[in-house]
């Protein structure tokens, strides 16, 4: 999951800072059961490779990045893309 334009969410100073808004998404994080209780998972992008990996205790699992968007997500983590790199995507 890359290259979202993220601009309609972001603040009006946000946006002013940075002429880029465009993200990547590289760590999902899932909470399985009850709120009080339960297990995490981590879906984390190998930036090298552009893997993902699901992570859960001391287990780490190749998962195909649709899996992802089928898990609900407790908390995401996106990253920011640099000039160059929004450049390149759209060449």
């Amino acid at each position: 999951m890359g290259n979202v334009d993220l601009r309609e969410y972001l603040s009006e100073e946000v946006q002013a800072a940075h002429a880029n808004t465009t993200y990547d998404l590289i760590a999902n994080i899932v909470h399985d059961g009850k709120p009080s209780e339960g297990s995490y998972r981590i879906h984390v992008l190998h930036h090298g490779t552009g893997k993902w990996y699901e992570l859960q205790d001391l287990q780490v699992t190749d998962i195909l990045p649709q899996m992802i968007t089928l898990s609900e997500a407790y908390i995401q983590i996106w990253k920011r893309r640099e000039e160059d790199e929004t450049n390149q995507q759209g060449a």
